[in-house]
């Protein structure tokens, strides 16, 4: 007998959830020993079983043993073939399993972690099955990042009308059949990402019209990642009232400029989320300063330009700001590379005034700034930061540029930060630790932090030198109680740098456990 509760489809597919994903017992294979215990949750716990799988091979080597083999090879790993033909009981097999897949994860990265390929023959015989309808008639996810032409006819039988996310190679998108049987036959897709190389260097070019026409025909896109489309697609997206995250990479700069007059609004009303790859931070500027919209986050990168100057980095922080709604915008993301080198630029570099506009953002919680250019902050400016993004947990400044940072910032002013951003679970900047960094048996008695505590769990010290661990390693386990990962950011592979910090991180967990200990002692006398 039974508690009756277990009666219950969805209490059986939460038990069966939890299950499956407990990878301290297997629970894969836990679940599939339950699903033959008992007919009352055989099925569901089959459903929750097979509702993701990591290739289509794994369903194939369900089948009798009779029907296929696997053969490994230097060049392409492993194999999957046919011995003989699919029966109709073959097929019968696969069908009862393939009705309940709802997430398909058949991705390069598991092919090179022992999933096996498919051979011509499999593909073949996928491709052509013996009634018409869906090979995953329940198919919800499909991710397919192989670049590889031969899956074409396959991956046309994937096509279904519960598909809403799709992640798909390049050469779908290229192929007029392919794309129109991907608008008529999942007229519900929600979730578009195209992987691989670009669809095209040219907006009018005619895969760039191929993959035209397939967006125009989708009407219900909430989030688009890819290289960017021509103008009637632009158009298209940023008038759709269910898109709210968009992603895109521009080839030129003259491309992006064309897209100006389709950007004023209404465009993109609905925003959370925008990621723009460019080529150049004026052109990305211009852009700014005609739309008008409302995301929750934005992220820029910029590729190698000629030069860059701290006017540039102002003008776009203004930009930003006249185009975001400053009580919405929460997190910023901007990294610029230069071919110039900072002792080319006769400017002084970038100072809190070169980025003031983006501390009218007052929800701000997540901050990347990461530009080849030289970084001057000192206490007082990043106090003033802190002081205007209470609300921040990720700070990142010049952590893969590190070697052009000019930092007055001390312990003091590291101090003031977590202080003031109770939240900041994470921090990467450059920190003159010059005071305080001195042998351990001239450290003063008093506590340097004055009792401050932080939530921080990672910090990276960009171009940070010290010389005594022990006495870093000890201010940072006092101010920072919950610290487990440390790291010096060296980008001038400097050794004795690298060295000092590997030691601190590996101090950290002791001095931790010494001040939870003693703690303990102190507050049950």
């Amino acid at each position: 007998m039974h508690h009756r509760c277990l009666d219950i489809i969805e209490v059986q597919r939460t038990i069966f959830h939890h299950v499956r994903n407990d990878s301290e017992y297997n629970g894969k294979v836990t679940l599939a020993r339950l699903a033959r215990v008992s007919r009352v949750f055989s099925n569901t716990a089959l459903d929750v079983l097979w509702e993701q799988l990591a290739s289509i091979a794994y369903l194939i080597r369900c089948l009798p043993p009779d029907l296929w083999r696997v053969r490994s090879g230097e060049t392409v790993g492993k194999m999957l073939s046919f011995k003989r033909k699919m029966t109709q009981s073959d097929w019968d097999t696969f069908f009862r399993y393939s009705s309940r897949i709802r997430t398909l994860l058949d991705s390069e990265f598991n092919l090179k972690h022992g999933c096996s390929r498919l051979a011509k023959d499999v593909i073949f015989a996928l491709s052509h099955p013996p009634c018409y309808g869906p090979l995953l008639p329940n198919l919800k996810t499909l991710f397919w990042d192989t670049a590889d032409a031969k899956y074409g006819p396959l991956l046309q039988w994937l096509f279904t009308r519960s598909l809403v996310n799709v992640v798909l190679p390049h050469f779908v998108f290229c192929s007029p059949e392919m794309s129109l049987q991907l608008t008529s036959r999942c007229p519900s897709l929600k979730h578009v990402r195209v992987t691989a190389e670009s669809l095209a260097r040219s907006p009018n070019s005619d895969d760039s019209k191929i993959f035209s026409d397939l967006i125009l025909g989708l009407h219900s896109l909430e989030s688009l990642e890819c290289h960017a489309p021509n103008k009637a697609t632009i158009f298209h997206i940023s008038r759709l009232p269910s898109l709210v995250k968009l992603s895109l990479r521009f080839e030129d700069d003259l491309q992006l400029q064309t897209l100006r007059p389709n950007l004023t609004p209404p465009a993109f009303a609905s925003l959370e989320s925008l990621i723009l790859q460019v080529h150049n931070l004026p052109t990305l500027t211009s852009l700014l300063e005609v739309i008008r919209f409302r995301p929750l986050s934005v992220s820029f990168t910029v590729a190698v330009m000629p030069t860059l100057d701290m006017s540039m980095i102002h003008q776009f922080s203004i930009a930003l700001v006249n185009a975001c709604d400053r009580e919405r915008l929460c997190k910023i993301s901007l990294s610029v590379k230069s071919e110039q080198w900072p002792d080319d630029i006769d400017s002084p570099g970038i100072s809190l005034s070169t980025v003031q506009p983006f501390l009218t953002f007052s929800n701000m919680e997540f901050f990347e700034f990461d530009v080849n250019c030289t970084l001057s902050f000192n206490d007082n400016a990043l106090d003033k930061l802190a002081e205007s993004w209470p609300k921040l947990t990720y700070l990142s400044l010049n952590k893969k540029s590190g070697r052009w940072i000019d930092s007055r910032v001390t312990h003091r002013g590291l101090i003031k930060l977590l202080s003031r951003c109770a939240a900041l679970n994470e921090i990467a900047l450059s920190v003159d630790f010059t005071d305080i960094d001195q042998p351990h048996s001239e450290v003063p008695s008093s506590r340097p932090g004055n009792g401050t505590t932080s939530q921080c769990q990672i910090a990276h010290f960009v171009e940070s030198d010290i010389k005594f661990p022990v006495t870093i390693a000890a201010f940072l386990s006092d101010i920072c109680p919950r610290l487990c990962k440390v790291s010096g950011e060296d980008h001038t592979c400097t050794i004795v740098r690298s060295d000092g910090w590997r030691e601190v991180n590996s101090l950290l967990p002791v001095f931790l456990a010494v001040r939870r200990q003693c703690k303990k002692w102190y507050t049950g006398r």
